[in-house]
């Protein structure tokens, strides 16, 4: 009787203590809880703007989340496939190129004002000779590297109007800010970027030369090899707010970027078809994966 208590005993001591060692483990992973941002404002605004997101999942969770901040959509790409990211946050085309690599999938979209998963690529212009795309034609054009509203549909809806990159001078900035600065010093003669950036300089002498369909939202997103349930609770949290319906959600999320204070869904079955649709225009107008 006293070996086989002792026996239970010793069995209890060795699963106690590999039950702590795996929640060692599961707590102490630097990628287990690290949530990335693509980079579509320059690393201090997303900071600034998504270090509310991550206190807030702390404090709903209990778990030690973290900011990752990239410079460029590749590097980015390059972790979440790796393993190095457990969270980020995509536009369609990272997304769809994510995707194609390791099998990123989308699993919480974020909403805009209108309370849809969509978005729309806007092409502005500062310069009051630009009437109209074929306007840019010999002039300076704005671009965000590898952005879906900054640098692929709007080569897109350019190369539709019949200008290819000859007919323009492309000009890289570093972020859609950038951009918005760039067309309001008129830097720059036109440039595209996200409706919901442009809707914050509608007062300006900034006008649409084109905007394009309904895009598929930014999303959040994951590799197959995250835990079911990181991604499970990561999701819950968040679809427990509804700012635009609930006063005490729309406190929480008051100085959150707008691009994720409108609530979330989760992604229909069309949400990624149509990103990968996306990525095949990403291959079309830049010729590379």
């Amino acid at each position: 009787m006293r070996n086989r208590f002792a026996a239970f005993v010793l069995c209890l001591t060795f699963m106690l203590s590999a039950g702590l060692a795996a929640a060692e483990t599961h707590t102490t992973d630097p990628s287990r809880y690290t949530v990335a941002i693509v980079p579509f404002y320059s690393p201090e605004k997303i900071w600034l703007l998504y270090t509310p997101l991550i206190e807030h999942l702390k404090a709903a969770t209990g778990l030690p989340w973290e900011l990752k901040l990239y410079h460029n959509h590749n590097a980015l790409i390059a972790d979440i496939c790796s393993g190095q990211v457990a969270v980020s946050l995509l536009g369609p085309v990272p997304l769809g190129r994510a995707h194609a690599k390791c099998k990123a999938e989308p699993f919480l979209v974020a909403l805009g004002r209108d309370g849809k998963p969509t978005y729309r690529s806007v092409i502005l212009t500062g310069d009051y000779t630009v009437m109209d795309l074929d306007g840019v034609r010999g002039k300076k054009f704005g671009l965000f590297r590898g952005s879906t509203a900054a640098h692929i549909l709007p080569l897109k809806m350019l190369k539709d109007a019949g200008l290819d990159a000859k007919s323009f001078e492309e000009v890289f900035l570093e972020s859609q800010d950038r951009i918005m600065t760039a067309l309001l010093t008129k830097e720059i003669a036109a440039a595209g970027v996200k409706d919901s950036l442009y809707l914050k300089f509608r007062g300006e002498t900034l006008r649409e030369l084109k905007t394009s369909e309904p895009l598929p939202n930014f999303a959040f997103c994951a590799i197959p090899s995250l835990p079911a349930e990181t991604r499970k609770l990561f999701s819950s949290t968040l679809l427990k707010l509804h700012p635009q319906t609930n006063a005490k959600d729309a406190a929480t999320v008051k100085g959150w970027d707008d691009e994720i204070r409108n609530g979330f869904m989760l992604p229909a079955k069309d949400f990624l078809p149509s990103v990968m649709r996306l990525r095949q225009i990403y291959k079309e107008v830049l010729h590379e994966d």
